[in-house]
């Protein structure tokens, strides 16, 4: 179909068709977790903030989501229904994802390969969406492929940002056969990476570190560099000081951000509840919580396994990055999944800390099915990628039973589940009061306290 490189049409057809099966995945078997109390979040921020009742009520979560997660709903939100915010953001994100594999494949593959590549992926993707919702896995792991919520948005560009930055210092490199980070990147781009790299760490430290750990693995495992050359970066006194300045100067801005909202100290929670156990008990403890999280996948993450299962019988075959990255990931993010899962937040089942992970093995398995899939095949992947679109029509649209069963609801104190999607699906008209089951006002990540409420933590009894 293509003896040349694909026309530019060609991938306008690819980007249409894609986020037309990405909205309508969010129409139907995603409709749910994105318009469930945590992802509501944000686009009810946002409405706080532009409709001028300000953010000073709300109490925050311990990552904030501002950045780039709040600015791509402030650039939705003129320009589409409320009520449909988080579906066109789904759409959005993940038209950003494969524009960003694009320009990452540009390096590495000619445009045609590349094209089949995002074909795949998107195939893929909606594959093992399908597979998932068929499984009746809770939740759907692939969910985070299309949130606003659960540092999702955040590891994407702050992986896309290193993998840039590193190239930027490569190319430098090269040229001028210096390692001096003030010397290689001129100012602009000094001050374009500190501030994106500021906004992600005061919006999602999560995400900001994921990203810092992508630096240095694929520094330390460029092979095309000497031992010497790969550690030059960590042995400069510059680069330290620099480090420190920069985390300073975040946790100084995050401070002032407290003093404005209200926002849990993380690490505060965590120290004092480890300080409760000794060492052996906080092993014991940490080995059965991981023991019942494997039980969870088995039982309602079956997806993930088949997924798992691919990565294994074709990782030797993936890039080196990919692999590179995939096995420093996996301790980390395992390590965060029980720090967080089971001794600052206590939740059984924190699955969305291994996200990036499905994303990592999803790209992986993608790589080796490009190089099966001859080039003259793009016809009959857009073809295959049209059946799946017109599948996707025939599921359920739940999106009117869910917004008349959220208006009947007429009680003003009301569960934190249910307190998000009545403020969203009212359009702020009603306003209940979230409660836990005592009774007491429940202050996790809600803006519903504008009144006394917010002038004092004592708590308050509702009978």
């Amino acid at each position: 179909m293509f003896p040349r490189s694909p026309s530019k049409f060609s991938y306008f057809l690819f980007f249409i068709l894609s986020s037309l099966a990405n909205f309508l995945l969010c129409e139907t078997i995603y409709f749910e977790p994105l318009h469930s109390a945590d992802s509501l979040y944000l686009p009810l921020l946002l409405k706080d903030l532009l409709t001028g009742q300000g953010i000073g009520h709300w109490h925050l979560p311990p990552s904030p989501y501002l950045f780039p997660d709040l600015l791509l709903n402030l650039i939705l939100y003129p320009l589409v229904p409320f009520l449909y915010l988080p579906s066109f953001y789904g759409t959005a994100q993940m038209a950003l994802v494969l524009l960003g594999i694009f320009i990452f494949l540009s390096k590495f593959l000619d445009q045609t390969k590349s094209l089949i590549f995002l074909y795949l992926f998107e195939i893929l993707f909606i594959v093992f969406s399908l597979l998932g919702y068929s499984l009746k896995d809770h939740p759907l792991p692939f969910a985070y492929f299309l949130s606003g919520a659960h540092h999702s948005t955040g590891f994407f560009f702050s992986l896309l940002l290193t993998l840039y930055l590193y190239s930027l210092l490569n190319e430098e490199s090269k040229k001028k056969e210096n390692d001096n980070l003030y010397k290689m990147l001129s100012i602009p781009y000094v001050f374009f990476f500190f501030l994106s790299f500021i906004l992600l760490y005061i919006s999602d430290r999560f995400s900001f570190v994921l990203g810092v750990i992508s630096f240095f693995i694929v520094r330390i495992w460029d092979k095309n560099l000497t031992v010497s050359k790969r550690i030059s970066y960590f042995q400069r006194k510059q680069f330290w000081i620099l480090a420190v300045f920069f985390i300073f100067f975040g946790e100084l801005i995050f401070f002032g951000l407290r003093s404005m909202v209200s926002i849990p100290n993380s690490f505060q929670i965590l120290f004092t509840y480890l300080s409760k156990w000794n060492g052996s008990v906080i092993l014991q403890i940490s080995g059965a919580y991981l023991l019942d999280f494997s039980k969870h996948i088995f039982y309602q993450g079956r997806s993930i396994l088949v997924l798992i299962g691919f990565v294994f019988l074709g990782f030797t075959r993936f890039p080196k990055l990919n692999q590179h990255l995939l096995l420093v990931f996996f301790p980390v993010l395992v390590g965060l999944l029980l720090l967080v899962g089971r001794f600052t937040y206590l939740h059984p089942y924190p699955i969305r800390y291994l996200f990036p992970l499905w994303f990592l093995g999803l790209f992986g398995i993608t790589w080796v099915l490009c190089d099966l899939v001859p080039r003259e095949n793009l016809k009959g992947l857009f073809f295959l990628l049209l059946c799946l679109v017109g599948m996707l029509f025939y599921f359920p649209f739940p999106r009117e039973k869910a917004k008349t069963y959220f208006s009947q609801i007429t009680e003003t104190h009301v569960s934190y589940d249910l307190e998000k999607p009545i403020r969203f699906w009212s359009e702020g008209r009603k306003t209940p009061l979230p409660v836990d089951k005592d009774g007491k006002p429940y202050r996790w990540i809600t803006g519903a306290f504008h009144t006394h409420l917010t002038e004092s933590e004592e708590p308050m009894i509702w009978k």
